[in-house]
């Protein structure tokens, strides 16, 4: 064992030490394709991966926010998502997703930190989820100061979610002209 994990890729990346040279796009698009929102109580498998794809479509005319919202969840490709009510009650977490993300925003010349607006429309996301998603049960959020977005919801697989999400990051950063072929590996 030891402070390493093995990625998809066959890297290997210290979660509390990352480096850039560590976080390859493929396994952000693997990972994040694999792993189901709300610690997989949703009705049917919804990814990570469709999730930040939904975030992004909050933004159809600039091109940095895309991509900001594609990458706002990129550590959990490292680390997993935890459930919210459990997060901030874990000591030392919110440092090592920080660090983490500050890594991935680095490692593909992305401003650091995010525009704030991303959080916004990831809360429209999530109640987007919620309403489309879950079982049905109204939880105890309170009073909500934006509405979902409009469009249904309808999960993607793990294999469509991850060629949704890899297309989309790649043509963001062609957009950008930040594509590196090294970035990308495997997809």
């Amino acid at each position: 064992m030891g402070r390493y994990i093995e990625t998809f890729s066959g890297g290997m990346i210290d979660p509390l030490d990352p480096k850039p040279e560590d976080i390859h796009l493929s396994d952000i698009i693997h990972a994040l394709s694999n792993i189901c929102r709300f610690t997989g109580h949703t009705r049917k498998f919804y990814s990570v991966a469709q999730h930040s794809i939904i975030v992004a479509q909050a933004f159809p005319k600039n091109d940095m926010l895309r991509l900001q919202a594609l990458l706002h969840d990129a550590s959990e490709a490292y680390i997993c998502d935890v459930a919210s009510p459990v997060k901030p009650r874990l000591p030392g977490y919110a440092e090592i997703e920080e660090k983490l993300m500050q890594t991935i925003a680095n490692r593909f010349s992305v401003p650091w930190p995010f525009d704030p607006v991303i959080m916004k429309a990831d809360f429209r996301a999530l109640l987007t989820e919620r309403r489309d998603l879950m079982p049905g049960n109204e939880p105890p959020w309170g009073p909500m100061v934006v509405e979902p977005f409009e469009d249904i919801i309808t999960p993607l697989s793990p294999e469509d979610a991850r060629i949704a999400y890899g297309t989309a990051l790649g043509n963001r950063l062609v957009a950008l002209g930040m594509l590196d072929q090294a970035m990308v590996g495997v997809v």
